[in-house]
């Protein structure tokens, strides 16, 4: 009996992913699947989406207005050497390779576009006694370092998720946060010179979005400063390119996590809040689609700012 990887469908449930243009404020239906599971989109190029599904990667190619794609048109990513992946992946901004996160708690770089051996970049065997994982979630516009969520379980068995900075050529882990708060779905801003992420050190209990300035050995120069604050539960912000717009995934209120198959809203503000501006504006929510985890755990934004891609997953009646 083959053992089932990945996160699967509900009965009832579709796959599906989206591409949306920012200025027409516009989505269209590219791919759906009924029997395929498809999470965390990136962009590689203006014709390739990079996506996750049944613990593997796969590429997909973009088609024109009109057509909507199905699991048959997946191209898997052979990644020799690499364990079931989860769908924190990110791409090196050369888009010769992208570094992704399995199962064992490892970071892993694989090539693109044709896949190959794996070559592992962490070590969790180094921080022991501690039980460590990395959750990868952005990587610095020059490749030079990686922002990854690392959970940790001290031997008294309490975890704790922080955000740090990993030196893809070592390995070498530098908390810039640590603490009690729970932390996730860090990413940095274009100019290299921020890190997002949500975090529920400001209101327990409900993540909010929040910006680090950072020094130039990683560490936080100054605090976090939140960017939102309202009653919901706001998750993985990403910057576009351009820095223009910044996008993000929102709960209801109450949700603890992100978890999966909720009614959740894509929400929009201007990119310059997260380089620190300090303006009065509220939040656009340009979609509103059942989903949450695996909608846009990771950069989903095309290379050109004009577009980008989610997933969600509605259940028949």
């Amino acid at each position: 009996m083959t053992e089932t990887r990945g996160r699967q469908l509900l009965p009832g449930q579709t796959s599906r992913v989206h591409v949306y243009d920012v200025e027409g404020r516009s989505a269209r239906l590219v791919f759906e699947s009924r029997s395929v599971l498809v999470e965390a989109p990136n962009v590689l190029d203006a014709d390739t989406l990079v996506l996750n599904g049944d613990g593997d990667l796969w590429l997909l190619p973009v088609p024109p207005p009109g057509t909507v794609l199905d699991e048959t048109a997946l191209v898997p990513v052979p990644m020799d050497g690499v364990p079931e992946i989860n769908n924190d992946h990110v791409l090196d901004p050369s888009g010769e390779s992208v570094v992704v996160s399995a199962r064992d708690g490892e970071l892993y770089r694989v090539p693109l576009p044709a896949g190959g051996p794996g070559s592992r970049i962490t070590d969790t065997a180094a921080a022991l006694p501690v039980v460590r994982k990395y959750y990868l979630h952005g990587i610095a516009p020059d490749g030079s370092a990686l922002a990854a969520i690392v959970g940790e379980r001290t031997e008294a068995g309490v975890w704790t998720t922080d955000v740090a900075v990993v030196d893809p050529g070592t390995g070498a882990t530098t908390f810039v946060t640590r603490d009690e708060h729970p932390d996730d779905g860090c990413a940095w801003t274009p100019d290299g010179g921020t890190l997002l992420f949500n975090s529920e050190r400001f209101t327990p209990g409900t993540a909010q979005i929040a910006a680090l300035r950072t020094g130039p050995d990683g560490a936080g120069s100054t605090g976090p400063v939140p960017i939102t604050g309202d009653e919901r539960v706001n998750w993985f912000p990403h910057v576009s390119p351009d820095g223009a717009h910044l996008l993000y995934l929102s709960y209801e209120p109450g949700v603890q996590g992100h978890p999966a198959d909720h009614r959740v809203e894509l929400r929009l503000l201007p990119g310059v809040l997260a380089s620190g501006a300090r303006i009065a504006v509220l939040p656009e929510t340009l979609v509103a689609l059942d989903g949450g985890q695996g909608t846009v755990n990771v950069p989903p934004w095309a290379p050109d700012s004009s577009w980008f891609a989610y997933c969600d997953y509605p259940v028949a009646d």
